[in-house]
């Protein structure tokens, strides 16, 4: 599984676990190369991650920027949360 967060994350995951990463483009046979942020147990716990881990790295330089991009995010997890609801109801 590989699932696009956003531009800058994706989750991907193995038979152990949800692996929250950001792409870092491809190697020299194609195949795209990733930083791992962290390794996680439940999709839950890797987009709780990805929310402190973007926060954390943003350049936020006052209380206004911080508001926003929290609320950003926010926003962003509460439409995947919308998501998984819709398609956890349909099955």
């Amino acid at each position: 599984m590989k699932i696009k967060i956003n531009e800058d994350y994706v989750i991907r995951s193995n038979q152990y676990q949800y692996v929250l990463s950001k792409p870092k483009g491809p190697d020299k046979n194609g195949m795209e190369q990733y930083n791992d942020i962290g390794y996680f147990p439940t999709i839950a716990k890797a987009l709780e991650a990805f929310a402190e881990y973007h926060i954390r790295t943003s350049d936020i330089s006052s209380f206004e920027e911080l508001a926003s991009e929290v609320k950003m995010v926010r926003e962003l997890l509460a439409g995947i949360k919308s998501k998984l609801e819709v398609e956890h109801e349909t099955n």
